[in-house]
């Protein structure tokens, strides 16, 4: 039965499988696929949940190898071995991948594709088994295998159809999961990515992952560089969740989006009556991250008669609600990020040194996609255009030669922020299987933009070739010694240009968001 159907026909007695709340176990699972994790502890988790709603003594994740076709134990309770490769028809899981239909054996030894010699390595009695097909997007030849989740030894009783009709809806939402990382491709080939949604091998990305696994590891405060649209707050998230606070929240305060009058009421919270309009009390943010982590984006902008405030709450984590007498304790971690120059505002007075160094007790750079290098601009690609074609039921499989070329060529300004719109935009309007250069909404030279900023902050610029506008067919000149600052105000002026004053298109062409570009231009 298609998911969608099985999902939406629901009746009283199906409700409860055994003991198990069907919508209890798929919201678990959710919760799990969401969040930002260790690709590897992502999957164990997942096969945890999977023996305990099925009710099962032990289950199994098995991937396709795309390069033999052989199912692997990617994900087991298999103490005995470090994994198990089945043949496709090899098997009861291997008939499941070979007929993509579901299994479900009350006694094992009766099955003619029982493998027997697998239970005589492990020395495990296999009794009963249910085996339910991992079936990703649809395909011109159907809908394409990604594995078989396989569960054993039902603890009471015998698994029946409502524990396949389950076990196929949880086997849904497990392919949505793996076509949204690049867990597939990790079967196939070794590859250094640690973490769900950030992908990247290139050395300065070990580096990222290094930091991050050191950071998890430790409550101390963690300081975030780098441009917009870099993956700053992945990481913060990859940070928590991979923490001993993992099942504690984790609270995000934008420091630009919040007007300055509202922002130490958002933070803090207010007490009734503390100003007009406040008929409540209202917990803030920091309140409501107790226990979790306490993520503040842009922290560059928080303005100085909040700065004192802040560092009181990392240095004591203790403060006031607005309008309040009480001094309140939390237990909460602060991850902040900026792409502003703090040591040169420092320096000018605009930015607190006490709290910048409390800050950056753990400080993290988050690399541009152009240090990166080509293949991670490559395999993000890839990554955006499979998830893009699934969220917008296209058949699009990927892109072309010089489509690749072309995404490998730019300079990438708005970073991973600026590939993704790229790709979403060109897999939604591609009108065949595979996305060519000509799709891409991409500049046809940015030329202007190769620079690199030196550390007094001024840009090493070449002068700038003259080339068509795709939108004006006028051209950007960026002569030498201008400062980075003047360099970027002029191509945002020049990008508004493109797009004839519109705001809105300017800051998805620049891979930052709406507010974002209406502070900069105020910086002028």
């Amino acid at each position: 039965m298609p998911k969608q159907s099985r999902l939406a026909h629901r009746s009283e007695s199906d409700h409860f499988f055994g003991d198990v709340d069907r919508r209890s176990v798929l919201l678990a699972l959710l919760n799990l696929i969401r969040t930002e994790v260790d690709l590897d502890r992502l999957l164990r988790r997942v096969v945890d949940l999977l023996a305990q709603a099925m009710d099962a003594d032990r289950a199994t994740l098995f991937l396709v190898d795309t390069l033999s076709g052989e199912l692997v134990s990617k994900a087991a309770h298999l103490p005995e071995l470090p994994e198990i490769r089945l043949r496709s028809g090899q098997g009861i899981a291997g008939l499941v991948a070979q007929t993509q239909r579901p299994v479900n054996q009350t006694h094992a030894d009766d099955h003619p594709r029982f493998a027997a010699s697998i239970d005589r390595l492990t020395g495990y009695k296999t009794v009963t088994v249910l085996a339910v097909p991992v079936l990703g997007q649809e395909t011109a030849s159907g809908r394409k295998l990604l594995g078989v989740i396989e569960v054993l030894n039902k603890k009471r009783g015998s698994f029946d159809d409502r524990d396949r009709d389950l076990l196929c809806e949880l086997a849904d939402e497990v392919a949505t999961a793996l076509q949204q990382t690049q867990l597939p491709e990790r079967v196939t080939m070794k590859t250094t990515e640690r973490y769900h949604r950030i992908i990247g091998t290139s050395t300065p990305m070990q580096r990222v992952y290094e930091i991050i696994g050191r950071a998890a590891a430790t409550s101390a405060t963690v300081l975030i560089r780098g441009e917009s649209g870099t993956g700053k707050e992945l990481a913060a998230r990859a940070i928590h969740v991979n923490s001993q606070r993992a099942r504690g929240p984790f609270v995000k305060i934008d420091c630009t989006s919040i007007p300055e009058g509202l922002m130490e009421s958002e933070l803090f919270g207010h007490e009734r009556g503390a100003f007009t309009g406040a008929e409540q009390r209202v917990l803030g943010k920091a309140e409501l991250a107790d226990g979790g982590t306490l993520f503040l984006d842009e922290i560059g902008d928080l303005k100085g008669s909040l700065q004192g405030k802040l560092l009181r709450l990392l240095q004591d984590r203790e403060f006031e609600r607005v309008g309040g007498r009480k001094t309140l304790q939390v237990d909460v971690r602060i991850v902040a990020a900026t792409n502003r120059p703090l040591e040169a505002w420092v320096e000018s007075g605009q930015f607190r040194a006490d709290l910048y160094y409390r800050l950056k007790v753990i400080e993290l750079a988050m690399p541009s996609l152009r240090e990166r290098g080509a293949d991670d601009i490559e395999r993000l690609g890839q990554h955006f255009v499979k998830l893009y074609a699934q969220k917008h039921n296209k058949l699009v499989r990927g892109l072309s030669t010089d489509a690749m070329q072309r995404l490998r060529a730019h300079q990438w300004p708005g970073n991973i922020r600026e590939l993704e719109h790229c790709i979403e935009s060109a897999v939604a309007l591609c009108p065949g299987l595979d996305i060519t250069s000509s799709d891409l909404p991409l500049p046809s030279s940015l030329s202007g933009l190769q620079r690199s900023a030196s550390s007094d902050g001024t840009a090493t610029q070449r002068t700038a070739q003259k080339s068509p506008d795709p939108a004006h067919g006028g051209s950007l000149e960026l002569p030498e010694g201008l400062s980075l600052a003047d360099v970027e105000q002029r191509y945002i002026r020049h990008t508004l240009d493109r797009f004839s004053g519109n705001r809105s298109e300017a800051a998805r062409a620049l891979g930052i968001g709406r507010n974002t570009l209406l502070r900069k231009l105020k910086e002028e």
